[in-house]
């Protein structure tokens, strides 16, 4: 832990060297959050690039006390909201990219010698999934991905969103029972 102050010190008196190993210990979750809320390995790397900004201009006011890594997830999460308050478009997933976890695309998929069908099928269901969580509305998409993909508690949802409590909760069951049907009509689950 006191290793982990030094390094905040460090970040405070703007060395460059101790602000990279700082964000590079958050990389791969801040990026994951980026990524599930635009859908895209472009638009999510620019958002995690104005992450970065934010930290580096506001670290000087992270009060050391406090937990680090809570605060830098907020300032994610309110980072990928303004991003999509501006209007910027995003494209749909598409199966000739690398998904977040650096999965290979569907021809390799279909090259290779596991059982095809079933990495097709999984796929076409990933990609489906994706989408439905692209069409919720942005409250409901974004506590949806903080509670199942970062494992924040409902408590922390409400913080990091500026939201309340009752609100989290509901946006994430609205968010269940919407993909829930669209999953039914598509044949994916059924009942």
């Amino acid at each position: 832990m006191e290793i982990f102050s030094s390094l905040i010190r460090r970040c405070k008196n703007n060395e460059r060297e101790a602000f990279d190993a700082l964000l590079k210990r958050y990389e791969k979750q801040l990026y994951g959050i980026c990524y599930s809320f635009t859908l895209n390995k472009e638009e999510a790397l620019d958002t995690l690039q104005e992450v970065y900004l934010k930290v580096f201009r506001s670290i000087k006011n992270f009060e050391e006390t406090r937990p680090f890594y809570p605060w830098l997830k907020k300032i994610a999460v309110n980072t990928a909201l303004n991003h999509r308050r501006d209007g910027r478009k995003y494209r749909c997933f598409s199966l000739d990219e690398s998904g977040p976890d650096g999965g290979g695309i569907l021809l390799e998929t279909v090259c290779s010698g596991d059982n095809v069908e079933e990495e097709v099928l999984a796929r076409e269901t990933e990609a489906l999934l994706i989408k439905f969580i692209g069409e919720l509305p942005e409250t409901h998409r974004m506590a949806l991905t903080l509670r199942y993909r970062e494992k924040m508690s409902y408590e922390e949802i409400a913080a990091a969103m500026n939201l309340p409590l009752g609100t989290v909760k509901n946006g994430v069951f609205r968010a269940r029972g919407a993909l829930k049907k669209q999953l039914e009509r598509c044949g994916i689950l059924e009942v």
